[in-house]
């Protein structure tokens, strides 16, 4: 009786002690939370891991004719939102430069307009250079901005593409909209182009009207329509008849679209805002006066340049149609080399052109901002995508220099074959090496 007395004692003891323990225990914890020890306990806290979350797009079009809520301060009621210091980056404003490049085209073009005749293209253009007051370095401005023009759509274009600034909101759409203004672009310089009517000029039309018929274009399109678009183009091939018509589509068709697409490409970039930076209370600089001094002040630095090189470099008219020289042979502008020297290409089995590889990638590049499935906007973290776009880089620059250093020399296959596989392996290899080598530092860092 005794004995189980007291290991009942012994037992109420060992309980006081246990709740004593368990009561000093939460004042400990207690004390360490709410006094000076907080930051200690802290640093045993697990933190939760941020979500770094992708914009969603936005495919519903209704939401574009809704007004927008919750603006940031400095907003003006057309919708020209404000940004923080890091928008004034350089490589944030090359778009604004395209627009400049197209306004002043706009400009030069309806200058040149006045003095342009489409029953003497050649004669005209030669009264523009030596008779026009300023007419040469008009002209000229006007054949180099095109040429800044396209340089600055590849360089915007791919800027795009190696930040992903194609997903969220409406960027899927300024996307595709930026890569129809792409191909207006291309397709307006290459008729304007032709407007002189000089030897090359006339080869281009020639291997155009070739490449609607023969390629896979011809093969689809049933006949009527190939002839229907040709005499759009052409009309009944006379001299006269011919000039009006590309003339039509250069100033009045092709000129008109982009400047229509560039309005809604311009209204759907300030509906979603820079994808880089996100809105800062109290450090939003108001769009203006601000942005648009900047925007000016870079427009004036652009057209200065482009006048500078102008008269440093003065244009001067080829062969006119018809002239004969031998020992020549006609090599295009630069930004249509690189299509010209796929036809020379005998690699895979390509129709006329190379216009089955040409679609593909266009298609392509129309569809990215579907294709990329990736959840970060990180070079490294879009391996593949960011691959493509630096094969894409490497083949542009190989097919200009190779179609300006072997003009019309068809390839043989086995040297076309090496010429892919090697650019694929530049383009590749190192990019899942360094993605490689990144991740591999960031396990050896935890």
């Amino acid at each position: 009786m005794k004995k189980s007395e007291k290991n009942k004692s012994n037992y109420n003891a060992s309980k006081e002690n246990n709740e004593e323990n368990k009561s000093n225990y939460y004042v400990s914890k207690e004390s360490n939370v709410d006094g000076e020890n907080k930051s200690n306990y802290n640093v045993y806290e697990e933190k939760p891991e941020e979500k770094n979350e992708e914009e969603k797009n936005n495919y519903n079009l209704t939401d574009l004719m809704k007004e927008e809520k919750d603006l940031p301060e400095g907003t003006y009621k057309m919708g020209f939102k404000p940004v923080t210091r890091h928008g004034y980056n350089i490589d944030e404003w090359t778009g604004a430069w395209v627009a400049t490049a197209l306004i002043y085209q706009i400009a030069t073009g309806i200058i040149l307009f006045f003095y342009y005749s489409q029953v003497n293209p050649y004669g005209s253009t030669q009264y523009i250079i030596n008779d026009v007051p300023f007419g040469h370095i008009i002209l000229t401005s006007h054949l180099y901005m095109a040429y800044a023009m396209i340089g600055l759509v590849y360089v915007h274009m791919m800027r795009q593409w190696f930040v992903g600034s194609y997903r969220g909101k409406w960027r899927w759409l300024q996307w595709i909209l930026g890569v129809v203004l792409f191909l207006l672009t291309i397709t307006t310089a290459i008729l304007g182009y032709m407007l002189a009517n000089t030897a090359i000029a006339m080869a281009a039309l020639h291997i155009s009207l070739i490449l609607i018929q023969r390629s896979v274009i011809g093969l689809v399109l049933p006949g009527s329509v190939i002839n229907w678009i040709e005499s759009i183009i052409v009309g009944n091939y006379t001299t006269t008849v011919t000039f009006s018509h590309l003339l039509a589509i250069h100033v009045a068709v092709l000129s008109t679209l982009m400047l229509a697409i560039f309005a809604v490409h311009f209204m759907l970039f300030e509906r979603s805002g820079l994808k880089s930076e996100k809105v800062e209370k109290g450090k939003m600089i108001p769009w203006f006066p601000t942005n648009i001094l900047y925007a000016m002040f870079s427009a004036i630095i652009l057209i200065g340049i482009v006048l500078i090189f102008s008269a440093a470099f003065p244009q001067v008219l080829t062969l006119a149609y018809g002239s004969l020289k031998y020992g020549s042979f006609p090599v295009p502008d630069w930004y249509i080399t690189p299509v010209y020297k796929l036809m020379d290409v005998a690699g895979y089995g390509l129709t006329t052109g190379g216009v089955p590889l040409v679609m593909g990638v266009v298609i392509f590049i129309f569809m990215l901002p579907f294709i990329d499935k990736y959840h970060k906007s990180g070079v490294l973290e879009r391996p593949w995508i960011t691959a493509f776009g630096i094969y894409l880089l490497i083949g542009i620059a190989v097919m200009t220099i190779w179609g300006y250093s072997e003009p019309g020399l068809t390839q043989t296959r086995l040297l076309t074959e090496y010429m892919w596989w090697s650019m694929t392996l530049i383009s590749f290899l190192p990019v899942y090496a360094m993605r490689f080598a990144k991740r591999d530092g960031e396990f050896n860092g935890n």
